[in-house]
């Protein structure tokens, strides 16, 4: 297990570790499994360091509210903060990005593309403006493409639902005509049950299933075409980091990288139980077409390419993602077997 890697490893001396004891406000739950990678990197970091680095994680909520983590880190007001990068789109376009792309990254993809293919420096760079270090801390895989409380049998049919979808998946169903809406994750079931939305996209499988979704929604949509993958972020106040010895760098980076691997190594090895149980319960996949998902792809494209007109910055982490997913295409069609076997 990863967790008896880390666990197991000997802890860095104490002379070479100073103190660090940083309250952490999360962005997300970290009750939900593929929310909780800074529960664990913040574990295995205290272990390596024998204690000497402690960061302490708060609910969203209990300290400040999830959607401002990052503005409190950059601030200076809590040294550091579990997140999602999307959660800055509205002063940083680019930043929606690093969460998380439609179509392109998978989180295998993801993880080649921000390791190898230039996505850290990019991250660095963009939040650098921002007096934050950023680490990626989390990815996860597809979602399922939202919960219905009625069938539906093409993209057609979703014109005019009042459809709980956020970010990128959001501007593209407008263009289709579908009514958006953003109410809270806490909300949704509620939503659904009184018929306040009639679809609604949150989480992968487990998430769903935890909330009940298949008590009052029959049918969920697959695949995921606008969250093939989901990355969360450990933001530092730039400040804080610089202050620290390049070995307590070094731990957080290597506890976060650590943290990425078991996220992404759990939460699909629970998946396929959750969608066992959820078929159990009496909902059943709605398949998108082969058409359906080239015409989601060409209004996505579209979305992506005015985004990428109204920001230089945007612009070129689009062209790094896109130029990599292509690449990566021509070994990933090529090497691996189809899912069918």
């Amino acid at each position: 297990m990863l967790s008896g890697f880390c666990s197991g490893a000997a802890p860095v001396s104490s002379q070479e570790i100073e103190r660090v004891r940083w309250q952490v406000p999360t962005g997300a739950p970290t009750t939900v499994p593929g929310l909780d990678a800074i529960v664990h990197a913040s574990k295995w970091l205290s272990e390596i360091s024998n204690g000497h680095v402690t960061l302490r994680t708060y609910e969203p909520g209990e300290l400040i509210p999830g959607f401002e983590v990052s503005s409190a880190v950059e601030k200076g007001t809590y040294p550091a903060g579990f997140t999602y990068t999307a959660y800055d789109q509205g002063s940083m376009p680019e930043a929606s990005l690093f969460s998380y792309i439609p179509f392109y990254l998978g989180p295998i993809d993801y993880i080649a593309w921000h390791y190898s293919g230039g996505g850290e420096e990019l991250l660095v760079d963009a939040y650098s403006k921002r007096n934050i270090h950023p680490i990626l801390c989390g990815v996860t895989g597809p979602q399922l493409g939202g919960w219905f409380t009625s069938p539906v049998s093409s993209i057609e049919d979703l014109k005019d639902l009042n459809f709980r979808i956020a970010g990128f998946g959001a501007d593209v169903l407008s263009e289709l005509g579908v009514n958006v809406s953003s109410i809270s994750a806490a909300e949704t079931y509620q939503a659904l049950e009184r018929g306040v939305v009639d679809a609604a996209k949150l989480g992968q499988p487990l998430v769903g299933l935890k909330f009940g979704f298949p008590e009052i929604a029959r049918y969920y949509m697959v695949p995921d075409w606008a969250q093939p993958s989901t990355a969360t972020h450990l933001m530092i106040n730039k400040g804080k980091w610089n202050e620290l010895a390049v070995p307590t760098r070094r731990l957080i980076e290597m506890s976060c990288k650590a943290a990425t691997l078991y996220t992404l190594s759990e939460t699909e090895f629970l998946q396929g139980k959750a969608i066992k149980a959820i078929n159990e319960a009496g909902a059943s996949p709605i398949q998108l077409s082969e058409n359906d998902l080239t015409k989601l792809k060409e209004i996505t494209d579209q979305v992506l390419s005015k985004n990428s007109e109204n920001s230089a910055a945007f612009a070129r982490v689009l062209r790094s993602q896109v130029e990599f997913s292509e690449s990566y295409k021509k070994w990933s069609q090529q090497g691996y077997l189809p899912n069918k076997y």
